[in-house]
């Protein structure tokens, strides 16, 4: 046999042209379909923002006062005036640069002429409806509220209360409104109180909501979101903390004060766990017992009442304004020299602070002896 009749055989290296030529393929199908995609999006994109014939020829739409375009672009989406209320969004800051230019009142925009044509209609101030401005103090209840709106003609005390507790409303913190059958009234403590121009012929829900988005852009912001992680507190939490600081305090500046006592009897391993603040009472006496006829529930109360329960009561007692929602975040904030379980005050609503409870004692001899000056005997709620 010949020499190389027993030599092995190499075996044959695959070609790599044909490897190269498969991954070549792959990558023009994926450049083709981003390709697509992309021409897809920015059809999709033009269509939107030059209006297109399957919009309405007219649509109307209220615009609140004081609106954002985010809230803008949603109710022109509700009204199917536009179809994508972010890429409106994005169209009103970066394209047209027409952010805080927009008007409010009552429109009637041309869909099918794009958003020039919206955002130009929309920036035209409209004749106005008639309108009431109503004011609701800091630390005001729902039940008072409700006096201010039938005082003002524009609902009755108990068409408010009753859209409060049976009603739904779209805002973003609406999940976090406890649900707990014991409250009186599921949304105590997101009425933010403030001056509001309203329409005199507004429906109760509308006001109600523009209490809502109020409370959402003042409260829920990202700064108090992270305090409230830091704190442990649930949102439900912090707007009833706020409402009895709110409560107990003639000042802001003794609200860092309050806040501070009651944050002290909150911390774990306390001696003293309880708040016993005299304004749960107070709600007690004045709102929930008239509610019940004279004759609420011993859950109710126990639900309510801070000297009979640790930690916060079931919810909110009154609608605080933001500096008592910073002062339940940040009692660091105090001008106390110390660390104080107890305060009381007199009828002139000067705060006495006491370290130990046989301070507190002294400190509500103080508190009388003020008040008999004004023919006031004992203390004051």
């Amino acid at each position: 046999m010949a020499q190389g009749q027993y030599e092995e055989r190499r075996p044959r290296r695959r070609s790599r042209r044909r490897r190269r030529s498969s991954g070549g393929i792959i990558l023009l199908g994926l450049l083709a379909t981003v390709v697509i995609l992309a021409g897809a999006g920015y059809f999709y994109y033009t269509g939107e923002v030059n209006g297109s014939s399957s919009r309405p020829k007219t649509a109307q739409v209220e615009i609140p006062q004081g609106a954002g375009t985010a809230e803008i672009a949603a109710l022109l989406k509700e009204a199917d005036a536009v179809g994508n209320d972010l890429i409106f969004r994005f169209y009103s800051k970066y394209v047209a640069k027409a952010d805080g230019s927009y008007q409010y009142g009552s429109f009637t925009l041309s869909p099918r002429d794009g958003y020039d044509s919206i955002i130009q209609e929309l920036q035209q101030v409209q004749q106005r409806l008639e309108t009431v401005t109503v004011t609701f103090p800091e630390g005001y209840n729902a039940f008072q509220m409700g006096d201010v709106l039938e005082d003002a003609g524009l609902c009755t005390r108990e068409e408010f209360l009753t859209a409060l507790k049976e009603h739904s409303f779209d805002v973003g913190f609406i999940g976090e409104v406890s649900s707990d059958p014991l409250k009186l009234i599921p949304l105590e403590g997101f009425l933010f109180p403030d001056t509001y121009e309203l329409y005199a012929d507004e429906a109760v829900d509308s006001i109600i909501l523009r209490m809502l988005r109020n409370f959402e852009k003042r409260v829920c912001t990202p700064e108090n979101r992270q305090a409230m992680a830091e704190r442990g507190y649930t949102l439900e939490e912090l707007a009833t903390f706020a409402s009895i600081i709110q409560k107990e305090s003639a000042s802001v500046a003794e609200m860092y004060n309050v806040s501070s006592v009651f944050t002290n009897r909150l911390a774990a391993g306390s001696e003293y766990p309880r708040l016993e603040s005299c304004t749960t009472n107070n709600f007690i006496n004045d709102y929930i017992t008239p509610y019940f006829g004279g004759s609420p529930s011993q859950e109710v109360l126990t639900a309510y009442d801070t000297y009979d329960r640790s930690g916060f009561p079931v919810g909110a007692i009154a609608n605080a304004g933001a500096d008592a929602f910073d002062a339940a975040l940040h009692p660091e904030k105090n001008t106390l020299d110390g660390t104080y379980y107890f305060f009381v005050t007199d009828v002139e609503y000067t705060h006495y602070y006491g370290r130990t409870f046989q301070e507190h004692l002294q400190n509500i001899e103080k508190a009388k002896a003020v008040n008999r000056r004004y023919g006031i005997e004992g203390l004051i709620s």
